[in-house]
């Protein structure tokens, strides 16, 4: 499956509504769904590279970049995935990542010297990330 659908895919959920007992036409059921789609094939895909080991994958806007990376065949170190334990912290030598919310996982001066938290961290642009552990799965 393209690494786009994946991405998109757990978010598209159709539920369908009743009225009085009756379903609600499959246009007024169809236009969340609709508008998530767009929402998906608007999402941009950056190029992350692993260092050292030069290994490349793709990671969409809207999946962190752990998601991205698993769904890659690759493993990094992490547990709890909402960038609080700090076990995925490794440093980001290019590029921009974004924050869902501000995360108490980071100082402000690990921050400034570039570390992040791949777990809960957003590409948005091409990436260059130093971690050493990382590994492909299986492996």
């Amino acid at each position: 499956m393209p690494l786009f659908e994946m991405a998109c895919l757990p978010r598209l959920r159709l539920h369908m509504r009743h009225t009085s007992g009756q379903a609600r036409s499959m246009r007024d059921n169809m236009g969340p769904i609709i508008q998530e789609m767009s929402a998906c094939a608007m999402q941009k895909t950056y190029t992350v590279a692993i260092a050292p080991q030069g290994w490349i994958f793709d990671a969409p806007s809207g999946a962190t970049l752990l998601q991205s990376a698993e769904r890659s065949g690759l493993r990094l170190a992490a547990s709890c995935r909402n960038g609080t334990c700090r076990t995925c912290m490794c440093h980001l030598s290019q590029g921009k990542v974004r924050y869902a919310i501000e995360w108490p996982g980071l100082s402000a001066d690990e921050k400034r010297d570039g570390y992040i938290l791949p777990c809960v961290a957003y590409p948005e642009a091409d990436l260059v990330v130093d971690e050493a552990k990382a590994a492909r799965s299986g492996i």
